[in-house]
């Protein structure tokens, strides 16, 4: 897929890093691409925490097919990673986010699973989404987030059109 080509710039421009950040930097990602067609979604995992699908109330987890190094140290194992593609239905949302919020953790240290917290409830969309994840992931903390976070959640519409 089209996904790949990003993420061979990616290696090139970590080649180009002096001195330790070249060596022993690195940076996980996901790569996701949406066809024109809008009912699936390709994903190419670099070691990041892998991205949930919400569909009327049920979530599943998007893990990798196949496991791959984050983007610095993909060259160490000659891979470019596997692209998986899975079905992006109409009124499903697509949610990314960064380990700011599966290391998010209570008072006792466990740790905040959103799939988990997800689970039953139905959004209106995106933004719907978000706010609810936010509060929740603040509730759950009890406002103590330690890091930080990125969100990215994308609803595809009902129709036939694209998301």
């Amino acid at each position: 897929m089209r996904l790949i080509e990003p993420s061979r710039r990616r290696l090139r421009e970590a080649r180009r890093r002096p001195g330790l950040e070249r060596s022993e930097g690195f940076v996980t990602g996901v790569l996701a691409e949406i066809p024109h067609s809008g009912d699936e979604v390709g994903l190419l995992n670099h070691g990041h925490p892998a991205p949930v699908l919400l569909h009327g109330g049920r979530v599943r987890g998007v893990e990798p097919s196949e496991p791959a190094l984050p983007l610095a140290l993909a060259e160490l194992c000659g891979g470019e990673g596997r692209t998986d593609t899975v079905p992006f239905p109409p009124g499903a949302t697509l949610l990314l986010y960064t380990d700011g919020l599966s290391e998010a953790r209570d008072r006792a240290g466990v740790f905040y699973d959103p799939a988990a917290r997800l689970t039953g409830h139905d959004f209106s969309g995106p933004d719907a989404l978000l706010d609810a994840l936010l509060a929740d992931v603040g509730h759950h903390t009890g406002g103590r987030i330690t890091d930080d976070l990125a969100l990215l959640a994308v609803t595809r519409s009902g129709g036939g059109e694209g998301p």
